[in-house]
């Protein structure tokens, strides 16, 4: 409950200069905080209450009042960060429209079949089956909603720099799948007492603190820039194999690996569209329908080259040199694609 409190305190109160001018994540920040305060209020009524004491009834209805829009409210959190912003009302029309009427359901009965709270009741119990049905039906929703965008994501990275960047928004793959997958065991586990249920409450417990302190992080940090430029500047590609593409693209492909660009350090599609002096999309189609598919592709096959050529000639020099003479981030990157295209480590390679 403390844990709760302080993260959604986090997000309303420790306000960011980027959320001031960055309304999408603004909001998210906003509705991550909401949902994090509903469960921190869950968490209260139930331990002032002693809902669990009294029965397993007594205690989902509360569970599920409080759960189901605090999962909402915290999925959609990440959803509005994925399309930086751009939720329709379709969407939120659907979505909350699966919690409202899992929540009146459940008051309704609560209120009007006749059974005082403090005793079990058949019909609550139902009730509570078909609420958890729905979450699990919203909840998947929103993940497919939010899958679509991460692979879009995925694919736009992959494309825009010289190496896998998923180190920047991996947390939302991890975020996504683990609330859909605690979703499904929610119409079983929380009709249940004792080690499975306890289980259960850390594990969800975790995984909204989890995505409170990323979606905070990501949102104060370069990463939100890095996505969205990958995301923003690059264009939808062409399907492989379809349309052509200008020979002049080919000559200035060339002409930027005879300078030895492919060595820079940090290269970005449109880093070396500027430095080809052509179109971006232009460029993303050549590489797309070549053998390399991506430019991390083009990059890293060149790189590889130049290392085998320089650990020939100068067998002296240190690991961390070639690598940093050819192109990679670090001696542990290079290390590691080295072995993976060769077979074999550089110091074998010698």
């Amino acid at each position: 409950m403390l844990t709760m409190t302080v993260l959604a305190v986090m997000l309303a109160l420790c306000v960011p200069r980027r959320s001031k001018r960055d309304s999408s994540f603004g909001l998210a920040r906003w509705l991550m905080s909401a949902g994090t305060a509903l469960i921190a209020v869950q968490f209260l009524v139930q331990h002032t209450f002693g809902f669990r004491q009294i029965g397993v009834t007594q205690a989902v209805l509360f569970n599920l009042l409080f759960f189901t829009p605090a999962s909402l409210l915290c999925s959609m959190a990440v959803l509005y960060v994925q399309r930086q912003g751009r939720v329709t009302p379709r969407e939120w029309w659907t979505a909350g429209g699966i919690c409202a009427l899992s929540i009146i359901l459940l008051i309704g009965v609560a209120l009007f079949d006749g059974v005082s709270l403090a005793e079990e009741s058949t019909a609550l119990r139902m009730a509570e089956y078909v609420g958890a049905i729905l979450y699990v039906a919203m909840q998947s929703y929103i993940f497919k909603q939010q899958y679509v965008v991460y692979k879009r994501l995925e694919q736009a990275v992959d494309e825009y720099y010289d190496r896998s960047r998923r180190d920047l928004f991996g947390w939302m793959g991890w975020s996504m799948q683990a609330m859909t997958v605690l979703a499904f065991f929610v119409p079983v586990v929380i009709f249940m007492k004792g080690p499975l249920l306890v289980l259960f409450s850390i594990a969800y417990f975790f995984c909204i603190s989890y995505s409170t302190i990323s979606l905070y992080s990501y949102g104060i940090s370069d990463d939100h820039r890095r996505v969205e430029e990958a995301d923003c500047l690059t264009p939808s590609p062409s399907p492989k194999g379809e349309g052509s593409v200008d020979p002049a693209i080919s000559e200035a492909v060339e002409r930027w690996i005879a300078n030895g660009h492919y060595r820079e350090h940090n290269l970005t599609l449109g880093i070396v569209a500027r430095q080809m002096a052509v179109p971006q999309r232009q460029l993303q189609d050549w590489l797309r329908q070549s053998e390399y598919g991506k430019l991390a592709g083009l990059v890293t096959t060149l790189r590889i080259e130049e290392a085998k050529r320089v650990l020939k000639e100068h067998p002296e020099w240190s690991t961390e040199g070639v690598a940093d003479y050819c192109g990679f981030s670090s001696r542990e990157y290079f290390h590691r694609t080295f072995r993976q295209m060769t077979g074999t480590t550089p110091a074998n390679y010698i």
